[in-house]
């Protein structure tokens, strides 16, 4: 099994302005799908879209139970 470890600053935290970049050229916010996976087969179970900010806490969540995600940015919308 692969592990990843997140960006972590000199006291251990996980780097804020790795989770906080903004789209410089739109001035928004970046935002991420994040799927939830079937363990049997890999496939989609449920899919939602959440700010940056928001990442690092449902990968921790998903780390802590073994629960497999596919995190991708989300598609933007033409304004």
């Amino acid at each position: 099994m692969h592990t990843v470890e997140p960006l972590q600053n000199t006291d251990g935290e996980p780097s804020p302005s790795v989770l906080q970049q903004e789209d410089q050229t739109k001035g928004e916010a970046l935002r991420f799908e994040i799927m939830r996976l079937n363990d049997v087969d890999g496939t989609a179970v449920d899919t939602t879209v959440v700010d940056a900010a928001s990442v690092n806490r449902i990968v921790q969540q998903a780390a802590s139970i073994g629960q497999r995600i596919y995190i991708r940015p989300a598609e933007t919308t033409a304004s």
